[in-house]
């Protein structure tokens, strides 16, 4: 699948975002593992058909996941995400045909999980992104179980396939009321990213609505990530939402309670605790401020890369790993003399550059602080490229999150033309559009301090990797 996927020898989209989600500490197992969470309760089912059933379990996962991608993002780039998502469910129906025949009582409830699924991803579209509105219980309880309830798929297969279907309500129950309790929850982790994609979840329209916020926030002057924040903090929504949250998972566990207690009643426990103990919530908005990009970093520069070059180079990191990629007829140039001087001046800033990701995001600050100094020049010539490079960036927006996830951590370099004679076809200031969007992505929140910022701006791009 992953080589269908691929160009030229790029990376395969973003990988599976599964994987993206493990790698960030989202998830732990994926999907794959799901179907152990209810084992116990199913003791006639055959390992052979567990690990049949976990693999096309681990397909339908990714491919509900790139759905939620395809609705939540805002990226141009949708044509890779749709081709994976297509090719991943195709697998899942594959393997599962494998293990049901089509009379089987299974896809009974497939259609119905679908249906709730289509219903609740429907109805949260339709009444809660970019209009603000109230968010009552049947219609609460109805999305945020709903937007799971694909993963009830594998509740029913082990019924059928271990003759059982006595307990499949409960579980169902169960497993709804966990998923409202732990969206809930998510939602306190996730409010500034909703915000801003105006996706209103259930304690940010709480919020807002009770503040009167209605026409403030759909208008073009909408209140600042920084005022919802504080908002959430100050009017006790984000305790309301946490004690509601609590109310589901208590409800999960007590349907499954007269049952084995198994892995599925120990999820729930630990869910519980962790909303319990405060590692799920909102981080308080006071003290944040806009970045400073002319302040200095402390940290010593041992080995680190220095982007202070001479004034008239337009400075582009680079990962060694991308050089097959990159067009050396393509020279990053920023020709308006103002633009780089205020560039170089951010950059002579920078301290202990050692990754990927810390040289883009210091370009990034430079670039930032370059649109502040001189707004009446277009975003292109800040970057140093021209308008259809930047058309061509914005439309190919995953493929090169793809190329940034898998070097982010390694030690840069700065493209020279001509340095290294290439064939590739991608313009070589990838890296300055890279860092000018991890900066843009999270500018409103960034820390004192060019260091600071950039550590910030680098944990934010891994959370937002996999909201």
């Amino acid at each position: 699948m992953r080589q269908l996927l691929r160009v030229d020898g790029l990376p395969a989209l973003r990988g599976l975002p599964s994987t993206t989600r493990m790698a960030a500490g989202t998830d732990t197992l994926g999907f794959f593992s799901y179907p152990l969470l209810f084992y116990t309760s199913f003791p006639g089912v055959s390992l052979s058909q567990l690990r049949s059933l976990s693999t096309a379990g681990s397909y339908l996962f990714d491919h509900v996941l790139c759905l939620d991608d395809l609705l939540d993002r805002q990226s141009e780039d949708h044509d890779g995400t749709v081709l994976q998502g297509d090719e991943l469910y195709r697998e899942a129906l594959t393997r599962l045909a494998a293990l049901f025949p089509p009379d089987s009582p299974f896809w009974t409830h497939v259609d119905r999980y679908h249906a709730h699924f289509t219903q609740a991803v429907l109805r949260e579209s339709m009444r809660h992104r970019h209009i603000l509105r109230p968010y009552p219980t049947p219609e609460l309880e109805l999305i945020y179980s709903g937007k799971a309830a694909v993963a009830k798929m594998c509740l029913a297969a082990l019924a059928v396939l271990g003759d059982d279907t006595g307990s499949l309500t409960a579980l169902e129950a169960s497993h709804d009321a966990f998923y409202v309790g732990f969206q809930l929850a998510d939602d306190l982790d996730d409010w500034r990213i909703d915000y801003e994609r105006a996706h209103y979840t259930y304690p940010l329209s709480v919020a807002l609505l009770r503040a009167g916020w209605r026409e403030r926030v759909e208008s073009r002057n909408r209140p600042t990530a920084v005022e919802v924040g504080e908002l959430l903090d100050t009017s006790g929504v984000a305790e309301e939402t946490r004690a509601l949250a609590m109310t589901y998972l208590d409800r999960a566990g007590q349907t499954v309670a007269t049952m084995p207690k198994g892995s599925w009643f120990a999820a729930i426990q630990d869910t519980r605790d962790r909303v319990r103990r405060g590692r799920f919530g909102t981080t308080g908005a006071s003290g944040e401020t806009t970045v400073d990009i002319n302040a200095t970093g402390d940290q010593d520069d041992g080995a680190a890369l220095s982007l202070a070059t001479e004034d008239a180079v337009t400075v582009a990191p680079v990962a060694p790993g991308w050089r097959a990629w990159l067009d050396p007829e393509r020279e990053p140039r920023v020709v308006v003399d103002d633009v780089l001087a205020r560039q170089h001046r951010v950059l002579r800033a920078a301290r202990d550059v050692r990754t990927v990701g810390a040289a883009l995001c210091h370009v990034g600050l430079a670039v930032h602080a370059s649109l502040a100094a001189v707004p009446e020049a277009p975003l292109d010539l800040h970057l140093g490229v021209s308008a259809g490079e930047l058309d061509w960036f914005r439309r190919h927006d995953t493929a090169l999150d793809a190329m940034l996830a898998e070097v982010i951590d390694d030690y840069p370099e700065l493209w020279h033309q001509g340095e290294r004679p290439t064939t590739g076809w991608i313009p070589p200031a990838v890296g300055r559009y890279l860092g000018y969007r991890l900066i843009a992505d999270c500018r409103d929140v960034l820390p004192r301090g060019q260091s600071d910022g950039v550590t910030a701006a680098l944990a934010h791009y891994r959370r937002r990797s996999v909201a």
